[in-house]
């Protein structure tokens, strides 16, 4: 029961940061001058193709190793169809970001809708995703081991995104709270 309730509590606070933060920026062109120096910080404009391909990689096809690898566990442990069910709310909090929010938010970048980042949310989904699922299945050391990988994936793509300037930092920070806010 409290484990419940603090994902419940846990969940509506995201999701009311969230709608707070995408009311800030909703229509707006970024990035804001606070957010140019994280900009900076990330590189000078030579960096952002070694950006972008590092934000490739920790996309879609770590994203698929992980649910392989997550899919493969929940078979071997008898709990595919919950690690599936979580794989589920993962793909359902994308399609909520690219169909709802950032239609709604209309935040751009160089002419492209930015808030919430995409790339950030499928893979902070998914991490959280999978490590809910994988929690009741994992002893106390691999559940932090993975809780610490997720958290690392997702401060990466973060940072990728804003260092390719696909994304600025509010866009990333918007993608996590939503992507938390979501799946729990």
């Amino acid at each position: 029961f409290v484990v419940r309730t603090k994902l419940k509590v846990t969940a509506l606070i995201c999701l009311f940061m969230t709608a707070v933060l995408a009311l800030a920026v909703a229509h707006s062109r970024a990035p804001y001058g606070f957010e140019d120096p994280a900009l900076e910080w990330l590189g000078p404009p030579s960096a952002m193709g070694t950006w972008a391909n590092l934000t490739e990689f920790l996309g879609t096809p770590t994203i698929g190793v992980v649910l392989v690898a997550s899919l493969t566990f929940g078979i071997v442990r008898r709990a595919f169809f919950r690690v599936a069910a979580y794989a589920a709310l993962a793909a359902a909090t994308l399609l909520i970001n690219e169909h709802v929010a950032k239609p709604l938010v209309q935040r751009t970048l160089y002419g492209a809708l930015t808030f919430p980042s995409g790339r950030v949310t499928s893979v902070c989904a998914t991490a959280l995703a999978m490590w809910l699922a994988l929690y009741p299945l994992l002893g106390k050391w691999a559940r932090r081991v993975s809780l610490v990988l997720g958290a690392a994936w997702t401060l990466q793509i973060s940072l990728a995104v804003v260092g390719a300037h696909w994304h600025t930092p509010l866009d990333a920070v918007g993608s996590i709270l939503m992507s938390v806010g979501i799946v729990t």
